[in-house]
């Protein structure tokens, strides 16, 4: 069943301007590989469209993967020249290849952007009230902790069965399976 998000942030929102201003970062690598394992995955322009509900967004920004083989290469650049067109800034760099005994190829496909991603919140933290960080990873915490400091609020956004506990425990955590009606991305129809 779909929840506006103030009956998630009330608590936040009273101490704030009626339309406070923020930011929503997006770890792609980290929300598909969670989102995968947990059976859906979720469209960025519809969870844009959430938060926007009661902010004003000021910065949106997705940090993903590039891969270098064919067809996930022409997808990705598909979905990044989409998400510009819905307003989303993408930083990219290239997947790496990481050995992985556990995985039947022998490796798996990795990219990292918690410094990337930590760095440009420090850097727009002063244009806002309030952060959303889309990832259940807890190398966020340290993030957390300076936007705390400088009196700024934050919000994460993850699955709630694929999230660090250090996040998932916390006041500042949306689950997206409670908004999963508003932000599921949809499979494509011919």
């Amino acid at each position: 069943m779909y929840r506006p998000l103030h009956e998630f942030a009330y608590e936040f929102l009273s101490s704030l301007p009626p339309k406070p201003k923020v930011g929503i970062y997006i770890d792609d690598s980290n929300l598909f590989k969670r989102g995968r394992a947990t059976g859906w995955l979720t469209d960025y322009v519809k969870l844009h469209k959430w938060v926007a509900e009661v902010n004003e967004v000021v910065h949106a920004r997705i940090y993903k993967g590039l891969p270098k083989y064919e067809p996930a290469k022409t997808i990705s650049e598909a979905l990044i020249k989409y998400w510009e067109r819905e307003g989303f800034e993408v930083t990219g760099k290239p997947l790496k290849k990481l050995r992985d005994s556990s995985d039947p190829k022998g490796f798996k496909n990795k990219c990292n952007f918690d410094v990337e991603m930590h760095d440009e919140i420090m850097k727009d933290l002063s244009d806002l009230d309030m952060v959303y960080i889309a990832s259940g990873d807890s190398d966020f915490m340290r993030t957390k902790d300076n936007i705390l400091q400088q009196q700024k609020r934050i919000k994460f956004v993850a699955y709630k069965n694929n999230c660090a506990w250090e996040i998932r425990e916390g006041s500042w955590f949306v689950s997206l399976d409670s908004i999963r009606d508003a932000v599921e991305r949809k499979p494509r129809t011919k």
